[in-house]
């Protein structure tokens, strides 16, 4: 792919995620503003129809800022990053915290996101005061990112997934583990393309674009660092990313 293609694809990119972001206001917005006023007049068929519209247009701009935030990691170049010394331990945490809340705006009603918060663990080992030279908010993101992954594809009623930072001297690694359906040998080698989706009749219908994982690897190699995968069909994954320690 040419680096005009590549301009035309954020370009693209870019005009849909503007187009969709007004109507998107406005159908939540409305949503929101008749559930608040009618909050106990409603029809329990209306009250539900609703609260789904709510759940779907929360979904429809998470998509958008998915789109978002794709162009713009592709879009930097090496130069513009803004490295800094970075405490991994917080910084993972903040990750978490981030996944976790958007795991619960869509799933629904209140009793449906508290059993979210009853059922999804991310478990973090990590020494105190570990530091990495970075770009704060894209590992944020990168993280962010792989932790969203181990939670969208795992069907269990309770989620582990467990985050471990190692120092190796010259690198530091960040390993996500989950213990979900695992991924099959023939997409392991292809999650990392843009819009490539892993469909079958263990993970039922995913949502989603496609562009989490390839927009973890671009905030990988900007750092000049890693990623790899090691995967058991049925007992989960671990995305494992090295970063240079400098």
């Amino acid at each position: 792919m040419t680096k005009q293609d590549l301009n035309l694809n954020a370009q693209t990119l870019t005009m849909i995620a503007h187009k969709l972001r007004t109507p998107l206001s406005i159908i939540t917005g409305y949503c929101e503003a008749v559930q608040a006023q009618s909050k106990h007049s409603l029809e329990p068929f209306t009250a539900k129809a609703l609260e789904e519209i709510s759940v779907q247009g929360t979904h429809l701009s998470q998509l958008v800022d998915k789109l978002a935030d794709f162009n713009k990691v592709f879009a930097i170049a090496e130069q513009h990053l803004k490295k800094q010394p970075v405490e991994l331990k917080p910084l993972i945490k903040e990750s978490a915290a981030k996944a976790l809340a958007m795991e619960e705006s869509l799933a629904g009603s209140a009793a449906q996101a508290d059993t979210v918060r009853r059922g999804t663990f991310v478990e973090t080992d990590c020494p105190a005061q570990l530091t990495i030279t970075a770009d704060a908010p894209l590992v944020r993101l990168c993280i962010e990112e792989l932790l969203i992954n181990a939670m969208k594809f795992n069907n269990k009623t309770e989620k582990v997934i467990k985050v471990q930072c190692l120092n190796h001297g010259n690198s530091v690694s960040i390993s996500v583990r989950d213990y979900g359906i695992g991924i099959r040998p023939q997409d392991v080698n292809r999650v990392f393309e843009p819009f490539y989706q892993v469909d079958d009749d263990l993970t039922g219908q995913i949502t989603g674009w496609g562009l989490g994982l390839p927009m973890a690897q671009r905030i990988v190699e900007l750092h000049n660092g890693t990623i790899s995968i090691v995967s058991d069909r049925g007992l989960g994954s671990i995305f494992t990313i090295n970063l240079p320690n400098l």
